[in-house]
């Protein structure tokens, strides 16, 4: 198999949880074959290992390649990835673990705070020279790993053969702060790989929606935009390619196991519109996909899973989607496809940064 980075319109940069997971695997086949998504191994639920993870991971992406991360977050933290996140022997055991995945997997280097440069290059260029011959670098915007990049990078046989994802995490509340270090970053790296291939990763989905609730609405209907698409436009279509956290905050909070409120999301070009209702049984969804359809009654011509399941709820048929986990799988699927179509069109890179509404 034989991959061209930049032949790809779009990397978005997925966690292992259940709802992400199930969104991604029900994208349609001409969607999974048009990206190569990033997933961040942790801990799958009622589980003390990776293993469950992995598996499930696998299974959605059909035999295609992805690209797969070890989670820094101590919530999802285990055993295991503590142990392949140690570096010594040049990371040995991530670099063993990699090899006995029978599956075309892209490995993102591990950098950590203990690593030494010297490490990382022959960690880069150990993973280079097997599997698909191909890697990935994860850095955030405003990261002190920037020089084992750069000098792992340049120490390949190609650039060619290394993607770098910078990931600005959430930006609703940073945009000029983020936008200003991402730059930076990129041109560090161009500045000594002229050639290398990045792609920029970032989230404006909220924690909350509570503060884009219509005030006419009675705290049922509301509006998020969508700032991922912004954030890349003002770095350059042509200098970055585009990524997302798939419409997910950038932080998994823990929940608390009590009442939910009832909302489903629908992916705009543009902005996220969402019905909630205080129902937490079936009517409060079906009331909420009612209502979503008739503002949006394109969404019948929505071949993707997740408006599929939004037409079924407005017909009072829920079946498995009475969960609010279940309803943020159908927004990843939908969010995905949206993105990735968007992306693949031939787009004009004349707007001005000064021209978005920030």
């Amino acid at each position: 198999m034989t991959i061209d980075f930049n032949d790809y319109s779009y990397y978005p940069n997925l966690r292992t949880r259940p709802a992400e997971v199930k969104g991604f695997s029900e994208l349609s086949d001409s969607c999974k074959d048009a990206i190569i998504p990033l997933f961040t191994l942790g801990v799958w639920p009622r589980q003390t290992d990776t293993v469950t993870s992995l598996r499930e991971v696998i299974l959605a992406s059909g035999g295609r390649p992805f690209a797969l991360d070890l989670t820094t977050d101590p919530s999802y933290l285990t055993k295991d990835i503590f142990e392949l996140r140690n570096p010594d022997s040049d990371f040995k055991n991530w670099r063993e673990f990699i090899s006995n995945i029978n599956h075309p997997i892209i490995p993102v280097i591990q950098i950590t705070e203990e690593s030494k440069i010297s490490q990382v290059i022959r960690q880069a260029r150990a993973f280079e020279n097997m599997g698909l011959g191909k890697i990935v670098f994860k850095v955030h915007s405003f990261s002190d790993h920037t020089n084992n990049v750069i000098a792992a990078l340049s120490a390949l046989d190609s650039s060619d053969n290394a993607l770098i994802i910078i990931d600005a995490g959430y930006i609703r509340d940073t945009l000029h702060a983020s936008l200003a270090g991402t730059v930076t970053l990129i041109n560090s790296i161009r500045d000594e790989v002229d050639s290398a291939i990045i792609s920029v990763a970032s989230t404006s989905f909220p924690s909350s929606v509570m503060p884009f609730i219509d005030i006419n609405s009675k705290g049922r209907t509301g509006v998020i935009d969508i700032m991922e698409t912004k954030l890349h436009a003002a770095i350059g279509r042509e200098a970055v390619i585009y990524g997302d956290h798939g419409s997910i905050h950038s932080r998994v909070y823990p929940t608390s196991g009590g009442r939910f409120v009832a909302r489903i999301d629908y992916p705009l070009n543009d902005a996220w519109v969402f019905e909630r209702r205080s129902d937490t049984n079936s009517q409060g969804y079906i009331s909420a996909a009612e209502d979503i359809i008739d503002a949006f009654p394109e969404i019948a011509d929505d071949e993707t899973w997740g408006a599929k399941k939004i037409i079924s709820a407005s017909r009072g048929e829920i079946d498995n989607m009475k969960t609010p986990a279940s309803w943020i799988a159908a927004r990843v699927n939908m969010h995905i496809s949206r993105q990735l179509e968007l992306n693949s069109k031939n787009q004009s890179d004349e707007e001005d940064f000064d021209d978005f509404d920030f």
